[in-house]
């Protein structure tokens, strides 16, 4: 029998001999990494949702419009459409979605309420993605000239219901006057209180015959088909499609108040998650001693009987690696149906919090990130952690002198 065969076997038994000693480590590393998973995913799962139901679904992760037309978002630097350009972009292999848009502000009144709405026309490509329908509050999304779909508190400030007519005025394309007369088809849920108190979605046709914009875009909203934080596709995909007169901007240079918002409580987590494991590295090394000062009599007459050093050691250290490794295993397996519950039935906040979100803009959730690689990192490091535990056993195992007196 080789000497890794024999370390294994002595190993198991070991654990088996003292059943409580064992659960008690496994549990220990188990609930660790659960309660990591947890807090990490909630975090993370909340800048997603910050970052989705602003950036994902209304300016878009990446922007295609007019030098000039960023910041300002002024309706007089749209570009002139190019459909040839846009197919090519929609062809690219790291792009999931390219919708064009025109946007401006304008006053919509019914009878006597009146309000500011951004009124957005969207093409009718954009208009079968299921996103939209996803959305609807109330009425159907058929999309058909001279229907509007409104946020659904400007409906309610509106006082606005299915089949009303509203009426829109601003200004249009290069100064002119801007008029009309939209039928409300329904009211959306933009998952943001800010947009849904403000938004006004119609046919791309007609928010160009509303602006006197004919033939031009706003922006083309650009969707990759990665969308992590950290990942920004802007240089790559504007040196592959470049288009005269227009620059790719993603949502992190368009947005850096956000970004920096993310990184300064994505820190927080990081401490907060610091002293977790701190907490749980001294608990290990606390139970590590009180396994090695049990067994330290057990390991004198094991030296005493012949055994290498080497050999005893190395059964130590897989006794602590299945520990590690079994506790990690039961703990990412718990995170893991925890997070996907969170996802199905995510956290409702309730109260002052719940309101101070909302004024923020945020819909009052805490839906979890669904990322297998922050189960698989916290793992790692939970493992990481036992195994340097583990040093205080070793050590035990090459003080111990063969004669106990």
């Amino acid at each position: 029998m080789t000497a890794a065969r024999l370390a294994l076997r002595l190993a198991w038994r070991n654990l088996g001999r003292n059943r409580r000693r064992s659960l008690i480590t496994g549990a220990a590393i188990a609930f660790a990494l659960f309660f990591a998973v947890i807090l990490r995913s909630l975090q993370l799962g909340v800048y997603n949702h910050m970052v989705a139901t602003v950036v994902g679904s209304m300016s878009g992760y990446v922007q295609v419009s007019d030098t000039a037309y960023w910041p300002s978002q002024n309706l007089d630097y749209a570009l002139y459409e190019d459909p040839a350009w846009l197919e090519e972009l929609r062809a690219d292999g790291d792009v999931a979605s390219a919708y064009p848009r025109l946007q401006g502000f304008s006053l919509v009144t019914l009878g006597e309420q009146s309000g500011v709405a951004q009124w957005i026309g969207i093409s009718s490509e954009e208009a079968e993605a299921p996103l939209w329908k996803a959305r609807l509050a109330s009425g159907s999304w058929t999309p058909a000239p001279g229907s509007v779909w409104l946020g659904r508190r400007l409906a309610e400030q509106l006082r606005a219901a299915v089949g009303d007519t509203v009426v829109a005025m601003g200004q249009g394309f290069q100064g002119s006057m801007a008029g009309a007369s939209w039928v409300v088809a329904g009211t959306l849920n933009m998952g943001n209180p800010e947009l849904e108190k403000r938004s006004a979605v119609l046919g791309l046709a007609d928010a160009q015959e509303f602006a006197g914009a004919y033939g031009m875009w706003s922006y083309v909203q650009v969707t990759p088909r990665r969308t992590e934080l950290s990942h920004d596709p802007t240089a790559e995909l504007g040196a592959r499609h470049p288009l005269d007169g227009a620059r790719f901007l993603g949502w992190q240079t368009r947005m850096p108040e956000l970004i920096q918002a993310i990184q300064a409580d994505s820190s927080g987590g990081r401490v907060i998650l610091f002293i977790l494991y701190v907490v749980i590295g001294f608990g290990l090394l606390g139970t590590m001693i009180m396994l090695a000062n049990e067994r330290q009599r057990e390991f004198a007459m094991q030296l005493a009987m012949g055994m290498r050093r080497g050999l005893l050691a190395g059964i130590v250290f897989v006794e602590v690696l299945i520990l590690s490794l079994t506790g990690a295993a039961v703990g990412a397996a718990l995170g893991r149906v925890a997070v996907l519950i969170l996802d199905r039935f995510p956290l409702r906040l309730q109260g002052d919090v719940a309101a101070a979100m909302e004024q923020q803009g945020w819909e009052p959730i805490l839906p979890p990130s669904l990322d297998g690689s922050i189960t698989l990192t916290h793992a790692g490091i939970i493992v990481l952690i036992a195994l340097l535990a583990a040093a205080w056993p070793l050590r035990t195992v090459f003080k111990t002198s063969p004669v106990q007196r």
